[in-house]
Parts: C-alpha cells; sequence; structure tokens
C-alpha cells in the first residue's frame, strides 16, 4: 500500500501533483513511481536503488517487493526522458532568456557507471547547469555527431519560439557536422576546435595551431578542410596558460565571444552532483543503458526539485483564482 503522509511521501506528493501538472506523457501509475523515486533520491542523496528501499513510501511490503517494484521501474520504456522533460525544458528556457538573455546550453560527456558513458546536453543557471536530453551508451570512447544530433533535435523541439541559445562545446564537439547544424538552425555556438584541424584561409592552407602559433587572433572566412562549412574563428592565448582557446563562433570574432566559451564550466558542477559530490551515480549497478537514463531522469527531477527551491511558485492548471473580495 502506498504511504501517503509523512516526509518522504509529502515530498513525493508534491513531485506527483507538479508532474501531473506538466506535459510529460506519462500515465498515473508512472508519474506516481517516478514521483516517490525521486523523492527517495532526495531523502537519500543517493544514486543507489537499495538505498532508496529503506525510505520508499510503501507500507507493509517486504524489501524483495519493493526492489522488484524500483527495478520495473527503470525498467519501464513507457518511462521516455526525453518526453518528460518537455515538460520542464520550456519553462527552463523562459526563465533563462528573461530580459533578453540568451539561453546558454553546454554539451559534453561523462563517465556514468563502469563501460558506460553520457553524453550530456544541459541548460545553463546561474553558475551551474540542469540536464535538457542525454544518451547513455557503453562503450569508453566518444559518442559521434548521429548521438549528437538526436539530443539536439530534440532540445530543438522543446526551445520557445524565438530564443536565442548558444551552443557551447569542448574541442571533442569542434566538427564541421556540429557547426553546420548550429548554422542550419540557427543556433549560437562557441565550439572549442583542435589544434590539427585543416583550414582552408584566404586562398591557403594552415592547421589550427599553426594560426595560433602565428599569433593570428581571428580568422573571419575560414572554411574546414573539405567540408565546405566556413566559420568564424577566435583565438586567444592567455599568459600561464599551456594551450590556447581556438573557438568557431558563429559571429564575427572578438576576445569578449571566444571568452563567452568559459560559459561551458557550468556542466562541470552539473556532473559533480551527479557523481561524487552529490548523488554518486557512478556506483550504480545497472548494467542497460536505458535504466540508466530512467535512473538520470530520476536524478534531473530531484535536481530541479532542489534548485528551484525559494523560486516564484509557477500558475498551473490547478491553481485557484484569486476571488474578488466582497
Amino acid at each position: 500500500m502506498r504511504v501517503l503522509t509523512g516526509g518522504v511521501a509529502h515530498v513525493a506528493g508534491v513531485v506527483e501533483q507538479d508532474l501531473f501538472d506538466r506535459e510529460t506523457g506519462l500515465r498515473k501509475q508512472h508519474v506516481e513511481g517516478l514521483a516517490d523515486a525521486v523523492a527517495c533520491a532526495l531523502s537519500c542523496r543517493s544514486a543507489n536503488t537499495a538505498e532508496w528501499q529503506a525510505v520508499l513510501p510503501r507500507r507493509n511490503v517486504d524489501d524483495k517487493s519493493k526492489e522488484r517494484y524500483l527495478s520495473r521501474l527503470l525498467a519501464n520504456p513507457l518511462i521516455a526522458p526525453l518526453a518528460v522533460m518537455q515538460g520542464f525544458i520550456p519553462e527552463l528556457a523562459e526563465m533563462a532568456r528573461s530580459n533578453g538573455k540568451t539561453v546558454i546550453l553546454p554539451l559534453d560527456q561523462s563517465k556514468t557507471a563502469d563501460g558506460f558513458e553520457c553524453l550530456m546536453l544541459s541548460l545553463r543557471t546561474g553558475e551551474r547547469a540542469l540536464p535538457v536530453a542525454w544518451k547513455v551508451k557503453e562503450t569508453n570512447g566518444g559518442m559521434g555527431f548521429a548521438v549528437q544530433k538526436a539530443l539536439l533535435d530534440a532540445a530543438f523541439a522543446m526551445m520557445p519560439e524565438g530564443v536565442a541559445v548558444l551552443l557551447l562545446g569542448d574541442r571533442f564537439y569542434g566538427t564541421a557536422a556540429l557547426i553546420r547544424w548550429c548554422q542550419e538552425h540557427g543556433w549560437g555556438y562557441r565550439l572549442r576546435l583542435r589544434d590539427n584541424l585543416i583550414l582552408h584561409h584566404e586562398g591557403g592552407e594552415l592547421t589550427t595551431g599553426e594560426a595560433a602559433q602565428a599569433g593570428m587572433t581571428a580568422l573571419h572566412n575560414a572554411s574546414l578542410s573539405e567540408s565546405g562549412v566556413t566559420t568564424p574563428i577566435g583565438i586567444l592565448h592567455e599568459k600561464g596558460h599551456s594551450e590556447p582557446w581556438i573557438i568557431a563562433l558563429s559571429e564575427p570574432p572578438s576576445q569578449g565571444r571566444v571568452l563567452d566559451y568559459g560559459m561551458r564550466w557550468g556542466i562541470e558542477p552539473l556532473f559533480s552532483d551527479f557523481k561524487s559530490r552529490g548523488f554518486g551515480i557512478t556506483k550504480t549497478q545497472l548494467k542497460h543503458p536505458d535504466r540508466i537514463e530512467r535512473l538520470i531522469l530520476v536524478l534531473t527531477i530531484a535536481l530541479y526539485w532542489a534548485a528551484s527551491t525559494g523560486m516564484q511558485p509557477k500558475p498551473t492548471r490547478h491553481t485557484q483564482k484569486n476571488k474578488p473580495v466582497a
């Protein structure tokens, strides 16, 4: 029997009501299960489902039954993380773009468990970031553009109309394919380039590293190898740093625009929240990518609630209208 009173149960009830107010595509029983898991994650501050069992708001149910319940929840294909995030991201993007600001989307990859990597697209909020879309694969290497494109297409569909977006990515993501995608979809970008990338510029050929060594700070019309993709490039090598920043830009080069790339670090505290300084996801015993993705969904909603504590509550379809004073 589901417990409806008490600390964890109260948090689960509040999260459940919020999920009902969003367009997530979830059925009632899935909303209840997801809300319970989020409340457990917040209570335990852990991604360990064995710890969740101890606080799961169920009465007169043995540990084995709780274990099976959580296992079925994380294995349920009807709980689609991208669909659920469609109920959160438009709201976060509207908040992020208030007063004409640009929505900042850092992209990066990180280990989630032994043999598993997670490609994460996030939305910067303050000095941190919250997840937008992610993909987990059993690999020890990087995920190519095909996986990146799926996440970017999903995020593009979630963005409110007319929002200005700036995509930030490390040197692994500075590819012609990703730059072309940004140009075709009208997104700004600050993508770091490798120093061995061949460029065609002003009738000549050179590598990005050679351009940096020559003291060049701006290339206004550089073509990336034989791809036909042309982009401005800014280069900044500050004293005391061993390597320069070689950044593909969506606008004409300037030092300030190159420094925009530094906002990418907002995703690092997010990874820390998931890992050793937070939920400890790297210790999960889950061995299926789709289950790890749903585990990340639980932690993402938990992070959303942790980050939104104290914010002005948004109106919902259940919010009572103020009655006129008699």
